[in-house]
């Protein structure tokens, strides 16, 4: 009887360690993130193609590198090309949405997806590459950025992760490649309100993480409202101070359009907007560039966003 019950003990301490080491491992990793590589659950899409740098994303299909059967989070790129840039500035963009910046603050197997702003219409517009962000396999302040030993090989992760490096570092050459065209219009605010409302950009707040980044000057040009005639209060023939958002909102009809326009609870659900504000001439001039964040950030205020950081770039000059 005593051997039983010795056994039962022992038993029972084997059972209530595994079900604590159980637990700990499940806690290792973020809900819905595969645990493995070939996870028989939740697999990493690996249908990798040739490359091809004349089509959108490479010719690869926008899940690559992502998990099948979840989604953890969605980093979406919208870059301003309407005016001409400088070299310099092309450097300041680089530097902050590809390379070491994206690996340093995107989580692995979160989606990134690129999109310019150009004289084309947001609802005509490709995205020009959405992939998944592979993970290293190496230390980061990400859970689960480290190859698991457990179900992986370091060497599989390492030959996956430099794939995905190396097309992310040709699409960057094409993307930032003509920097100097000019369009005859500006579309951000429509072009926000397409990737936050529109289902094929695959923005929507089923990811428990998102965040949209706006690369811009952040001077509107469109029919329905401009930044040009909002931001110029003297003769000049440039803008030079913007008038307030409750001045722009006196306006009825572009009042009314951007009420229409409004989104949902549902849609600023698990977001955050980060501005990467680029400054070009005009911009550096006195009063302009502080009198035109603050108008960007009422109209965020107005619509709803409560979670934004706008990032100023250092004048070139």
């Amino acid at each position: 009887m005593q051997l039983i019950n010795k056994k039962l003990k022992l038993l029972s301490f084997f059972l209530i360690g595994l079900f604590f080491i159980t637990n700990v491992y499940a806690k290792k990793f973020p809900d819905g993130y595969p645990e493995c590589w070939q996870d028989p659950e939740n697999p990493i899409n690996q249908n990798f193609v040739t490359s091809d740098v004349n089509k959108n994303n490479l010719g690869q299909n926008p899940n690559i590198f992502c998990p099948l059967n979840s989604k953890l989070g969605h980093k979406f790129f919208l870059v301003d090309f309407t005016s001409p840039l400088e070299k310099a500035q092309i450097d300041w963009i680089k530097g902050r949405i590809f390379g070491d910046a994206l690996i340093k603050t995107t989580a692995p197997y979160h989606k990134v997806s690129y999109m310019k702003i150009d004289n084309t219409a947001p609802q005509s517009q490709e995205i020009a590459y959405s992939q998944c962000r592979m993970k290293t396999g190496n230390k980061s302040k990400f859970v689960g950025e480290e190859t698991n030993s457990g179900c992986e090989g370091s060497k599989q992760i390492n030959t996956a992760f430099q794939a995905w490096l190396m097309l992310n570092q040709n699409f960057q050459k094409k993307f930032l490649s003509n920097y100097k065209e000019e369009a005859n219009r500006s579309l951000i605010f429509e072009y926000l309100f397409h990737v936050l409302r529109e289902q094929k950009t695959d923005f929507t707040s089923e990811y428990p993480e998102r965040e949209l980044v706006i690369v811009s000057d952040l001077m509107q040009h469109s029919k329905r409202f401009s930044f040009y005639s909002h931001c110029k209060t003297d003769l000049s023939n440039v803008p030079n101070k913007c008038r307030s958002f409750e001045k722009l909102l006196k306006k009825t009809k572009v009042k009314n359009y951007i009420n229409d326009r409004k989104p949902n609870k549902d849609t600023l659900k698990n977001l955050k907007i980060t501005i990467l504000y680029i400054n070009h001439d005009y911009e550096t001039r006195e009063g302009l560039s502080s009198t035109l964040v603050t108008l960007w950030e009422d109209l965020f205020k107005y619509i709803g966003v409560a979670n934004y950081e706008i990032v100023k770039q250092l004048d070139i000059d």
